[in-house]
Order: C-alpha cells, then structure tokens, then sequence
C-alpha cells in the first residue's frame, strides 16, 4: 500500500474527524485540513477553540478519514500551532473553504495546527485488517 493512495483518500473524503483528549475523555470534530507529499496535515481552527488547550496539554491525536467508497485511513500524530506564515499560505490558497470562516492567512483568528504523522493505517472495504502505509 502506498503513501500516493493515502492523498487520495484524503482528497476523495475532503474532511476527516480529529480526536484530541480532554483529561480522560476523547473529542472528536469534522476537520478539513490538506496532506502534504511528507505526510503533515495542515489545518485551521479558530483562535479560542478548546481543540487548543487539549492539543497544548496531551498532542497525541489522531485523524480519520472515510473515501466514498467508505475505506478509510487512520493517521496517528503529534499536533503542534504553527505561526509559519508560509505553510498558513499553502492551506489558505489550497483550502479555498477557509474564506468562509477568515479574512486571510494573517487573520488573528486563524491558528494553523499541523500533525506530523507516526503511524498511517489503511483500511479497505473487504480488508480484515489494516495496511501500515510508510511516508
């Protein structure tokens, strides 16, 4: 299994559900964020998000995403906030949705979070297990 039919499982599913922990407890919300070929995932959120504080006290988290054909890839990571302009640019221009939520990538309100992957695994319709995919 290959790294190339991970980003297009990313492309096809457009969003993925991000688990953070709160204490003991799992959050999971919808996200949209982009993959780039080294295996981050860049995405944004809002300034006062609580998704903030639990990524600043635990940054294991972990993302899946579904495809239409309801296959699906689970990516395990360290989520940190960035203040590199640069990749904040690369979501803005590649995630045209965010227009919706903030003025520009200088917007005070939003907070790129990038997870640098640890572990990707792919699951096939049919599959009796996963498939670790290497970056």
């Amino acid at each position: 299994m290959s790294f190339e039919i991970v980003k297009q499982m990313v492309l096809d599913a457009g969003m993925g559900y991000l688990a953070t922990v709160d204490g003991d407890q799992p959050r999971v919300r919808t996200m949209i964020p982009i993959l780039k070929d080294d295996g981050r995932l860049l995405m944004a959120t809002f300034s006062n998000t609580k998704k903030l504080g639990q990524i600043a006290k635990n940054s294991k988290v972990e993302i899946c995403f579904v495809d239409r054909k309801l296959s699906h890839c689970r990516i395990e990571g360290r989520a940190s906030v960035s203040g590199d302009q640069a990749l904040k640019e690369e979501l803005w221009n590649k995630q045209l949705m965010l227009r919706q939520f903030y003025s520009g990538p200088e917007d005070p309100n939003f907070i790129l979070i990038v997870v640098s992957p640890i572990k990707i695994n792919v699951r096939n319709v049919g599959d009796r297990d996963y498939w670790e995919v290497k970056i």
